[in-house]
């Protein structure tokens, strides 16, 4: 039976997540007997630690997902950030109400300096691959998907529960973020094997001082972005799309997300040539949901500030380097190269004034 006494305390660790926590935490009559976790994605994040649990009960399901903070020094930075406390507020605020398919979750909470979600087990789903790419039709396919979230929230979303998430021009981007991108961006010249642009290189060189106009361009918006839509956080089935991980989410121009996944979740020979046409996409996508005063002019002017300002996201993941898995080192420098390529192709730099 489940319990009706004060909750235990948020776990953490796995151990702490035990039949009894569980059978006191799971929101529906369910009664768990026995847990045996496995840890999963160790070489997809870093930002936190996912186990999968297979549960032996009365009414519960045959397993889950459970997410806890990362043990290294990332948990530093994201609880910085906030992202742990987003991610909550996604699953508790925005997810129930929002035309975005995630996860399902059965536990969302947090207490002090940790928390924990239980999420549904999609194991039966085909998590894309994030080194390897997206095809153009997954890649579409998930267009739709933000532009579902990007419209609801500028047209039927409670603002209340908007203000849980940061404007992408915040304090912590400029103060912290930014200035980690010198290093990381030596760290990635020493790492590549490519050759760089002479106009990116210089970019790069001033990126500190340049990276503020595009943080203000995109803020011209008030959208609710994903912030981190990566292959790695989406599941397929069929024509069926599932996104998760929300712990980098902010209210921004909504053609930062249609940068940040096409710069560096196409592989370059799949993306070149076609950014315009999946922008059209995007801002087509948007008036069928109701929002028609987001031209493509507008869109692709952020567009463009958006696959060179997120070019941060990998080149600061770098600084890492010695604490990730062999896999995610490839990553970074793979996500850079792709992002590298896409400023040179789509002319981006030429937005900075």
């Amino acid at each position: 039976m489940t319990s009706t006494a004060v909750p235990a305390p948020v776990p953490s660790s796995i151990e702490e997540v035990t039949a009894r926590w569980l059978t006191d935490a799971l929101p529906r009559q369910s009664t768990v007997t026995a847990v045996h976790a496995e840890r999963i994605a160790e070489d997809t994040g870093f930002s936190a630690r996912l186990y999968r649990l297979q549960l032996t009960g009365l009414d519960v399901p045959a397993s889950v997902i459970v997410k806890l903070p990362a043990e290294s020094a990332a948990r530093g930075g994201m609880e910085l950030l906030g992202g742990y406390r987003r991610e909550l507020a996604f699953y508790r605020h925005i997810a129930p109400a929002a035309p975005i398919a995630t996860a399902d979750c059965h536990v969302a909470r947090i207490e002090g300096d940790t928390f924990v979600l239980v999420l549904e087990d999609l194991r039966d789903w085909d998590n894309a691959d994030h080194l390897a790419g997206l095809s153009m039709d997954r890649a579409r396919s998930c267009i739709g998907a933000l532009a579902d979230l990007h419209a609801w929230s500028v047209r039927r979303a409670d603002p209340a529960a908007l203000q849980d998430f940061p404007a992408i021009d915040n304090h912590l981007t400029r103060d912290l973020l930014l200035p980690a991108f010198t290093p990381g961006w030596q760290m990635y010249l020493d790492k590549t094997g490519r050759s760089v642009p002479p106009a990116v290189a210089d970019f790069a060189d001033r990126f500190a001082e340049l990276a503020p106009q595009a943080l203000s361009a995109l803020s011209a918006r008030p959208m609710l972005l994903h912030g981190d839509i990566r292959a790695d956080n989406m599941f397929f089935r069929g024509d069926e799309l599932k996104i998760v991980d929300f712990q980098l989410a902010v209210r921004g121009a909504g053609a930062a997300d249609i940068a940040y996944l096409v710069s560096q979740g196409l592989p370059t020979a799949a993306r070149r040539g076609h950014d315009e046409t999946l922008v059209r996409d995007y801002i087509d996508a948007l008036q069928q949901r109701g929002v028609t005063d987001y031209g493509f002019d507008e869109a692709w002017r952020h567009y463009r500030f958006g696959v060179a300002l997120l070019l941060y996201m990998p080149v600061v993941a770098l600084l890492t380097w010695d604490v990730v898995p062999e896999r995610s080192r490839r990553l970074c420098v793979a996500l850079i190269d792709r992002a590298v390529a896409a400023i040179e192709d789509i002319g981006a730099l030429a937005e900075f004034a």
